[in-house]
């Protein structure tokens, strides 16, 4: 699948994977989760440089400023039921850190979904989160392409694409196993407050 993807991509040419990121991302951001780092690195794949990289990492943050932001609008226009306001509001309470600083834990462990929503509800500052979202684009992305980077440098190309995406695959697992962690002490935690001490 992934190689019918690269393939494609490079058929069709650079363009064509600029305009796909974007969209992908936006709707990774706005719509349901869409595994944007496996397009960005097939993307980055295409002519792993660190000029196309530049080009890939502003085409990334852009897209999440803009995902975010429509969704961060609609919810704003929407204005969600309460039940569903508690939850959300609830949900950030078992968090650590209670502010958009919890952008910042997201891009390592994927705690808080649709993250527009949740600055609107929570009504945190759109700017300084939207900062936050940036910051932590360049940090995910940057970090992403410099290890594709580095693997390229260091291996054939054949070589390097399958072990590019190996390296991909195990820090989307360790992702998602840092997220389910938290979010079981989230739960242990709130059954904590609920129930109080014996």
């Amino acid at each position: 699948m992934f190689e019918s993807l690269f393939d494609w991509f490079l058929d069709h040419g650079m363009m064509y994977a600029l305009v796909g990121i974007f969209i992908i991302l936006v709707i990774d951001a706005a719509v349901f989760p869409a595994l944007p780092e496996v397009f960005a690195t097939l993307a980055f794949l295409l002519d792993p440089t660190l000029g196309w990289g530049i080009i890939l990492l502003i085409t990334a943050v852009a897209a999440e400023f803009t995902g975010n932001s429509l969704l961060y609008g609609l919810v704003k226009k929407a204005k969600l039921p309460d039940f569903i306001k508690k939850a959300m509001k609830k949900w950030t309470e078992f968090i650590f850190l209670k502010d958009e600083r919890i952008i910042l834990i997201n891009r390592v462990a994927p705690i808080v979904p649709f993250t527009g929503a949740f600055i609107a509800v929570c009504e945190w500052n759109y700017w300084k989160s939207m900062s936050y979202l940036l910051i932590g684009g360049l940090a995910k992305y940057g970090a992403l392409f410099a290890l594709i980077g580095f693997l390229n440098i260091q291996f054939e190309a054949e070589v390097a694409q399958k072990f590019t995406l190996i390296s991909l695959f195990i820090i989307i697992g360790l992702s998602f196993l840092s997220s389910y962690v938290y979010k079981k002490r989230i739960d242990g935690a709130g059954e904590d407050t609920i129930t109080g001490p014996d």
